[in-house]
């Protein structure tokens, strides 16, 4: 993958997942209630039917980056690089929140009935799975964590290591 585009999709994944944690919020609905939605050029965010439009865009957005790379790190060579154990993290809390959001965004359909309880349910599960998953990428933000440790040079360094021992 070339450079720009790996910086481009991590730009993409960014806005991606600032938009629906802020669209996300705004659903509950706090933008009106706070007076956020004054604020030149958030209006949109107090309408409700847009600021949820706006929510399953980015959304999807991010289901799509997801599926992208799943199965560029299916298909690649996996001895390149792995998964760090906070990308580990990461990966699993974002895959809660979107399959909870699929659940959520399929209780809109005509033939699909969920009880008024699994529903209530699923909606608190959504939240708190974004909410963690949220403050879990801000703690890595800060403490610089990657999602991905480069395999060659972590396996080269342990060989130097067995080799001194």
């Amino acid at each position: 993958m070339a450079d720009s585009t790996g910086k481009g999709l991590r730009w993409l994944y960014g806005a991606a997942a600032v938009i629906v944690l802020f669209t996300g919020f705004g659903n509950m609905p706090l933008w009106g209630r706070y007076y956020i939605a004054d604020i030149p050029g958030l209006g949109w965010s107090g309408n409700f039917y847009i600021n949820l439009q706006v929510h399953l865009f980015a959304g999807a957005v991010l289901l799509g980056l997801a599926l992208y790379f799943l199965i560029v790190y299916v298909y690649s060579k996996r001895d390149e690089f792995r998964i760090s154990l906070s990308g580990k993290i990461r990966v699993a809390l974002l895959l809660l929140a979107l399959l909870s959001g699929l659940i959520m965004a399929a209780r809109n359909l005509s033939e699909v009935r969920f009880t008024y309880e699994f529903q209530v349910g699923m909606t608190f599960f959504h939240m708190g799975a974004a909410l963690t998953f949220m403050i879990a990428s801000i703690a890595c933000l800060i403490a610089r964590c990657k999602w991905a440790t480069d395999f060659t040079a972590t396996s080269q360094s342990d060989d130097v290591e067995h080799a001194q021992i």
